[in-house]
């Protein structure tokens, strides 16, 4: 009996986690909140900058907790989105049991092709969660400014990032004699060893490097034009992190690729095939 009434109650929070109201009143709630957002990020985006390079959790129990006049929207963004993921979830997955109760009424390719739009719902939570996963888990070092010649080991590895040279592309033209001579494209050369295996590689503002499960960014380098300026040493400033969630993102975007893909191939073949049978 006990079982019975645990299962009722779970089928009970189950239809309302997955009900289009609960969508309608979250959906509202995120743009309410955004716009909180909006007002609070207004010159103080200092505060939310250092996510990018201490992680969710160091940020939170540090500009996270001491401003909350200023973060308690985020806070309320993220158990949004989280309410909105469940909520998208129960609703696809109970659209797919009910395509499934039907599959009689369709030909094996036309119920493949129908479960187009839950791939891509699906898509979308695994990229949700992807987020997530990078700021919970992902490992951010300290900014690393290595000078050419120098080095530096990657942490519970023996591989080492080795810089070699800097080659940047300077801006030649004659149109904007503003900017005759500074760097266009910063371009680090580094030299990538694992053991006995050496892998060259350039690192530069738009590609980073992929090195050991760690990718490896340009955040700032000097000098910023051919003469050297003010600061003639040459230096590049590297942020390194190690995140999970960069799977997600991946699994994430080919599976709505596919279910996109499926979608079109359903709307052009069978909706088209059944309009001209009419």
């Amino acid at each position: 009996m006990a079982v019975l009434i645990m299962m009722r109650r779970l089928f009970i929070i189950w239809n309302k986690l997955g009900s289009i109201h609960l969508t309608v009143i979250l959906c509202l709630l995120l743009a309410v909140d955004l716009t909180c957002g909006y007002v609070c990020l207004n010159r103080r985006t200092t505060l939310f900058a250092p996510l990018n390079d201490i992680g969710l959790a160091a940020w939170i129990d540090t500009y996270g907790r001491y401003n909350l006049a200023y973060t308690a929207w985020f806070f309320i963004l993220l158990g949004l989105l989280t309410l909105l993921c469940v909520n998208t979830f129960v609703c696809t997955t109970d659209h797919v049991a009910a395509l499934m109760r039907t599959r009689a009424l369709f030909s094996f390719h036309r119920l493949f092709f129908k479960f187009a739009p839950h791939v891509m719902h699906y898509a979308l939570i695994v990229i949700l969660s992807g987020y997530l996963s990078s700021y919970l888990f992902a490992q951010v070092l300290d900014t690393r400014t290595l000078v050419p010649g120098a080095s530096m080991t990657l942490p519970d590895t023996k591989a080492r990032i080795n810089f070699e040279d800097f080659d940047p592309v300077y801006y030649r033209s004659d149109r904007l004699p503003a900017f005759r001579d500074r760097v266009l494209r910063p371009r680090a050369r580094l030299l990538l060893t694992d053991g006995d295996r050496r892998r060259a590689a350039v690192l530069t503002a738009n590609r980073p490097v992929n090195f050991k499960g760690y990718g490896i960014f340009l955040k700032d380098f000097a000098p910023k034009e051919k003469e050297g300026g003010m600061d003639r040493r040459i230096r590049i400033d590297m942020s390194i992190r190690k995140d999970p969630g960069v799977r997600f993102y991946m699994a994430g975007m080919l599976l709505f690729t596919a279910g996109l893909v499926m979608y079109l191939v359903e709307w052009f073949f069978f909706r088209k095939v059944k309009k001209e049978a009419l």
